[in-house]
């Protein structure tokens, strides 16, 4: 049994499931306030499913990439978790999350994906990914792009291809004029708690976890504070 914990996107979420399926889920969107959303919701899925605590075999945590304060948040409360009640934490990329999502609906094994996660700032974070028997395979490394930067990689494919996540709906008509482009609907916009959960139970029933202590938020950039800090030193140096 598994406790997942979402929270790279606007949307926060927490999810049980086990080998049989979703147990219970609990889905919140209120802005960035994950800190106020996640322990509740923990508290909630858990009295839905009938289950404890203590029940639970593993923590699954969406490590990114995606907001910095909810990564935080998400990543710092399934370590807690998985520290106090000593379970292994399972570490999934919101990316993933995603494109198993759009492997679960029904597309043909074989297809391709791309996950595309709204990076603020005028890009987005997206990986490619191929539909496999077992639900999405990666191929490539994860990036950070302008939008229009990624629409032109994506025109050199020679294949069809469906993206998916807020990044492509936010920029959907770049995404739309590359030939052979589907842009997924709304119901593809934010991970969900509840595929994460399912992604977990997988990776446990093969053996697969990490040690809590290992897990880390995937950011792909550095936070906004850092960011406004450096372009302000730049701008103390020009001036002086």
């Amino acid at each position: 049994m598994v406790l997942a914990v979402e929270s790279a996107t606007e949307l926060a979420g927490v999810a049980l499931a086990d080998e049989d399926g979703v147990l219970a889920t609990a889905t919140v969107s209120r802005g960035r306030r994950h800190a106020e959303s996640i322990v509740p919701a923990v508290q909630f899925v858990c009295g839905r499913a009938g289950v404890t605590l203590p029940e639970v075999d593993a923590i699954a945590v969406d490590v990114g990439p995606g907001l910095f304060t909810g990564l935080r948040v998400g990543v710092g409360t399934a370590k807690a978790l998985a520290f106090a009640l000593g379970r292994p934490l399972v570490g999934v990329s919101s990316l993933e999350v995603l494109a198993h999502a759009v492997a679960g609906s029904g597309v043909p094994e074989g297809a391709a994906v791309v996950a595309v996660v709204d990076a603020r700032r005028g890009e987005v974070f997206a990986a490619r990914y191929r539909v496999s028997a077992g639900g999405a395979v990666r191929h490539g490394e994860e990036m950070r792009r302008d939008p229009d930067a990624l629409a032109g990689e994506l025109a050199g494919l020679d294949h069809p291809f469906v993206l998916a996540g807020n990044g492509a709906r936010r920029y959907e008509s770049t995404f739309r004029a590359v030939p052979g482009a589907t842009v997924a609907g709304p119901s593809f916009d934010h991970p969900q708690p509840s595929v994460l959960a399912a992604v977990g139970v997988t990776r446990l029933t093969a053996g697969v976890a990490d040690d809590p202590g290992a897990v880390l938020p995937h950011y792909l950039r550095d936070a906004d504070t850092r960011i406004n800090w450096e372009r302000r030193a730049r701008r103390a140096g020009t001036e002086a």
